[in-house]
């Protein structure tokens, strides 16, 4: 009954609507909650494997393999002329982009569907692939969109789909869900594409894919079980991400410092943690300042005033000079290494942490645990 409940909210993401389904149909009810387009779901979340042959060997050999994008999820419903795009976060951010609105209006062949795909900003003069903090101008953009479409383009590149005039297909095969993609996607180059995809059960072929994925300075590749059925918001072993080890890391801020002099009025000092995945608690790991701008000198930076302005709503006390945050801002980090700490509830500490983004795109649930920061602490003892 609880994994009923829990498949009916993904799908409705509203509490209130599943009990009142549950009080007047039962169980029976909300075992024929269906998609309703327009409305945003919860998607599928992958677990992290050590390596290309370890993927492999857990999915049984043969799997399909495709690049980790590093740009923003995103699920594009459609019926009729009507499009809307929604993040990972279940954010709306269809007036954000009315060009990737027009291909999906034009090159999905159906009359009703939601798919999902990875949008990357990419450049003008080569459409190469650009990083993440280029693309999040676009994310949060509230005016002069237009501009920021002619500014920064965006490719999408779709790799599922949930929902098919009028049937959830959910419950269909991965490889059958690519067959249904490719047969209602119209590709438009550098603009509309299908995620580029391997099927294979060679090791040595993967591994050349993979290294292919880093050249294109993306984060990795994503490992697919071709069974695969699309299950809702969790993770559970049917697709499994793999990502070099000198990764970034993406962290939550929950303290940070008043700056004093020049810095006055703004945050610093921001304390990063990660997530304990068997409590839910977030433990800190680190203390980030390198990075933040004081003053913009390229449109993706980001400064201590934007970044104090985003936390100011989320403090929850201060103490003198120090004040501790609600959980809610993930950023990525890169980092020199992994140290054992006491200070930090998490017990390890990063050595010389530098910002790189704010995710937009991530809850808090999102970020990186505690086990993760364990493997890659163990990780890097290993190759000293």
């Amino acid at each position: 009954a609880t994994e009923i409940v829990e498949n009916a909210y993904n799908i409705l993401c509203d509490f209130g609507e599943v009990a009142e389904i549950a009080m007047e149909r039962g169980i029976e009810g909300l075992k024929h909650v269906k998609i309703k387009v327009g409305r945003p779901i919860k998607v599928m979340l992958a677990e992290k494997a050590k390596n290309i042959e370890d993927a492999m060997k857990t999915l049984g050999g043969r799997v399909a393999i495709e690049i980790k994008y590093d740009g923003m999820r995103a699920q594009i419903h459609k019926s009729g002329d009507k499009i809307w795009i929604y993040t990972r976060r279940l954010e709306h951010v269809t007036k954000q982009f009315p060009d990737l609105v027009e291909y999906a209006r034009k090159n999905l062949k159906c009359k009703e569907c939601v798919v999902e795909g990875e949008v990357w900003a990419v450049s003008k003069k080569d459409f190469s692939p650009l990083p993440f903090q280029v693309l999040s101008q676009r994310i949060h953009r509230k005016y002069k969109i237009e501009k920021m479409v002619e500014e920064i383009p965006v490719q999408i590149n779709l790799f599922d789909i949930m929902y098919l005039d009028g049937k959830m297909v959910i419950d269909l095969p991965l490889k059958e869900r690519r067959k249904l993609l490719e047969r209602i996607v119209n590709e438009v180059p550098h603009r509309f594409k299908l995620a580029t995809q391997l099927v294979t059960s060679d090791v040595k072929e993967a591994e050349k894919f993979y290294q292919q994925a880093l050249e294109l300075k993306q984060e990795g590749v994503m490992v697919k079980n071709l069974e695969s059925k699309y299950i809702f918001g969790r993770r559970v072993g049917g697709w499994l991400k793999v990502k070099p080890t000198a990764e970034t890391l993406d962290l939550v801020i929950v303290g940070a410092t008043w700056g004093t002099g020049k810095r006055a009025g703004w945050l610093g000092s921001f304390i990063l943690a990660c997530r304990d995945e068997a409590t839910g608690e977030f433990l800190e790991c680190g203390m980030l300042g390198t990075g933040i701008k004081e003053k913009k000198t390229s449109p993706e930076d980001v400064t201590f005033e934007e970044l104090t302005e985003m936390l100011k709503p989320y403090i929850e006390f201060q103490r003198g000079s120090e004040v501790r945050i609600r959980p809610k801002i993930v950023v990525s980090v890169d980092y020199q290494e992994i140290q054992r700490s006491p200070n930090y509830k998490s017990g390890f500490a990063l050595r010389f942490p530098r910002f790189i983004a704010i995710r937009f795109d991530k809850n808090p649930e999102d970020a990186d645990t505690l086990s993760r920061l364990e493997y890659l602490y163990k990780l890097q003892s290993r190759s000293k």
